[in-house]
């Protein structure tokens, strides 16, 4: 005689980058076995596997891991997350001033992601020419170590990935149907302030969200603080 399965409840969340309802179903044990292993290795590309094949086996809608962005996997994983073990969380959080620890319980369903700017993609060089962007895939992410995206070559590659077009008054260019030392050539040409604008939106790129006031309890002082990334929230 077969054992009776467990049945799961199923959820919906929205995917930020695409702004796609999706339905999702709380991950099962086998799956928070693939998860802790790949934790537990500390290998960040096991690690990005882990998650994509997670979600991957818990998104009901058909969908393309690879393309998703990093702030996209972390907003999923979240939901996964709070459905699968609990929506809270406790994090300790340190006084700006003086640095004394203080746990706090966070409900994660309550953590979004920051807002999505469409508008944000397109970015003006000048009055004649200008870019398009794209938000860095896992895959891309997966591609780059810390460290390398401390280095101006690895800040420079990661622009060149994330170029979709070039454009003029008269012509729009498909970085995919150019050499890549051409579209390397064109960034070279930029001047300090013009690679300020493409970095700018790196830095202001949407991630995981949520802020927290407290009193500290050992020197009193008020405290402002907000967690970005997923890190936060399981620190």
């Amino acid at each position: 005689m077969a054992l009776p399965i467990v049945t799961s409840a199923k959820y919906s969340t929205v995917i930020p980058s695409m702004n796609k309802k999706v339905e999702f179903r709380p991950y099962l044990v086998k799956e928070e076995k693939i998860l802790m292993i790949a934790m537990e290795s500390k290998n960040q590309k096991q690690i990005v596997t882990a998650l994509k094949d997670v979600i991957s086996a818990c998104v009901y809608d058909k969908i393309d891991t690879s393309k998703l962005t990093m702030f996209d996997i972390e907003s999923l994983f979240l939901r996964l997350r709070s459905k699968s073990v609990g929506e809270n969380v406790e994090v300790s959080l340190k006084c700006t001033e003086c640095s004394h620890p203080h746990p706090r319980e966070i409900n994660l369903d309550e953590v979004e992601v920051t807002e999505v700017d469409d508008e944000s993609k397109t970015i003006r060089i000048n009055k004649e020419i200008g870019i398009v962007m794209r938000y860095p895939s896992i895959d891309d992410m997966s591609k780059y170590s810390d460290g390398d995206l401390q280095t101006v070559d690895g800040i420079m590659n990661m622009m060149v990935d994330c170029i979709v077009t070039i454009f003029d008054n008269d012509n729009v260019y498909n970085t995919k149907d150019e050499p890549r030392k051409n579209v390397v050539e064109f960034i070279d040409s930029l001047n300090s302030t013009q690679f300020a604008m493409i970095a700018k939106f790196f830095s202001d790129m949407p991630s995981l969200a949520y802020n927290i006031e407290f009193d500290c309890d050992k020197c009193s002082v008020h405290n402002k603080l907000e967690l970005k990334g997923i890190q936060s929230f399981f620190m």
